[in-house]
């Protein structure tokens, strides 16, 4: 009997002892370190950071390409060509219905500003896309003309004239955009001369610039086998797609 009540007695004092030997044996271990994290490889040239395509980044939707004049360009919105470039003459004084001056518009000034039209080709890859002369302009440095696309002058030698149109995919429209050029933006600059196109309609559609010469409208014709040979090209050009 005594032996039990000893055994009750001391039984607090056994465990707070075994557990005084277990603090001691834990703090006086090292902590255990967590596995170093893996070290993911290098991405590849042009990939941005936390995506899972390592695909080169694509160029901004807005850039701008340029291409000669008689080239083919094209993208997924799409095809356009600039065919030539031409000196449209004096307006015709037959006004069509059409072409009837705007109300209070001011008078031309006569030998101050001719008539220059941008021949060109678009084709629509899109399910839907307008094409309109608004969409094109002459630049030099600081100076934008824009193509001239309400109450157009009747100029025989560039027709026809560019519509604007709603086309599908796969239609083609072609035709005459009408520049009046101002007789100081034929001066010569170091800044050269560009033609832009740029749809206003197709949101993200890039921009396209194609130089001018020099002479703009005054360029000396080329051999009937060099505009055959323009004329003739109906596919893209190998240049790199948008």
């Amino acid at each position: 009997m005594r032996r039990r009540f000893l055994a009750i007695l001391l039984a607090p004092a056994l465990a707070a002892a075994l557990a005084s030997c277990d603090r001691d044996e834990t703090s006086s271990s090292p902590a255990r370190q967590p596995p170093p994290a893996p070290v993911a490889p290098p991405l590849p040239l042009g990939a941005s950071q936390g995506s899972d395509d390592p695909a080169p980044v694509a160029p901004p939707p807005g850039a701008e390409t340029i291409v000669p004049p008689g080239e083919w360009t094209e993208n997924k919105m799409y095809r356009f060509r600039l065919e030539r470039i031409a000196a449209c003459g004096a307006p015709s004084p037959a006004l069509g219905p059409a072409q009837q001056p705007a109300a209070g518009a001011l008078p031309q000034l006569r030998g101050e500003t001719s008539w220059v039209g941008a021949f060109f080709t678009v084709q629509a890859k899109a399910q839907s896309a307008f094409v309109s002369p608004r969409d094109l302009a002459l630049r030099r440095g600081g100076v934008i003309l824009n193509a001239k696309y309400i109450n157009q002058p009747l100029l025989s030698a560039c027709q026809p004239l560019l519509p604007a149109r709603q086309l599908k995919a796969g239609e083609s429209l072609a035709g005459f955009a009408l520049f009046e050029v101002p007789k100081g933006f034929r001066t010569t600059t170091a800044d050269p001369i560009v033609l832009a196109y740029k749809p206003t309609r197709w949101g993200g559609a890039r921009q396209v610039e194609v130089p001018i010469r020099e002479c703009l409208d005054a360029c000396p014709e080329r051999s009937p086998r060099s505009a055959a040979k323009t004329a003739g090209r109906s596919g893209p050009a190998s240049r790199p797609r948008l």
